[in-house]
């Protein structure tokens, strides 16, 4: 870092938090620069300033690594593992956890595609709205489509005072026992297939997410993971909206 930047980039850079987290960080007041509490988003910090979160100094790190993970259902997307359900980290060896957050979240009852990493900047781009990455579904279901339901479901409907809506969709199988949806988001709110699914009668039973931007889940076994490629990696930072 040779100039001054803001010090809630730094932090993401650090690998502590992503750059949404670490904005709540610093105006709650947990952050401290030099001794001092900063809790302004404006403050702009130098590669020689000492910064800490949480009483915990932070260090720059030696090598950052980008991943793409297959997620199985019964897996928390946090840092530790829940007296029922284990961490999304303990799929990866030691040696890589370090630092390493998601880009995204899965439920613990879905299964998938997750981007982990430890640059708080790339979890940032994968994950704040106005990038528009788009996040592709393979989704099992229970319950009859409705004449309407693709018009509907992509014009959106409000619930619990959010609007929420799909990309685009597309009905594979229609089956009341076992229908299959392919559906793509931009951005995703909190159980967002699953609500407004729920909000037309159909009951998801299985959801799968088989692609993020330019990474796909395709060739990756439940458990298992693999680096990013160097081509999937740059598409990320220089290919701006990618429509998938």
């Amino acid at each position: 870092m040779s100039e001054a930047i803001r010090l809630q980039k730094y932090i993401a850079r650090s690998g502590f938090a992503s750059r949404r987290r670490a904005e709540d960080l610093i105006v709650s007041g947990r952050v401290l620069v030099n001794g001092a509490v900063v809790s302004e988003l404006g403050v702009k910090v130098n590669r020689w300033d000492k910064v800490a979160v949480n009483g915990k100094r932070l260090r720059p790190l030696v090598r950052k690594v980008y991943l793409a993970i297959y997620k199985p259902r019964g897996f928390v997307c946090s840092a530790v593992s829940s007296e029922k359900f284990p961490s999304f980290l303990t799929l990866l060896p030691d040696a890589l956890r370090r630092g390493v957050h998601h880009a995204g979240r899965l439920d613990v009852s879905s299964e998938g595609l997750l981007l982990a990493s430890n640059d708080g900047e790339f979890s940032y781009f994968v994950t704040h709205p106005k990038f528009e990455i788009r996040k592709e579904y393979k989704v099992e279901t229970r319950g009859r489509f409705s004449r309407n339901f693709r018009e509907q479901a992509c014009r959106g409907v409000r619930i619990d005072d959010e609007w929420l809506r799909f990309a685009d969709l597309q009905i594979v199988r229609d089956d009341p026992k076992r229908g299959v949806v392919m559906i793509r988001l931009i951005g995703g709110k909190n159980r967002e297939i699953r609500r407004l699914l729920q909000c037309f009668g159909l009951q998801v039973t299985r959801l799968k997410r088989i692609r993020i931007g330019s990474v796909e889940l395709k060739g990756l076994r439940s458990g298992s993971w693999r680096h990013l490629r160097p081509s999937e990696f740059q598409r990320f930072l220089h290919g701006g909206k990618d429509r998938g």
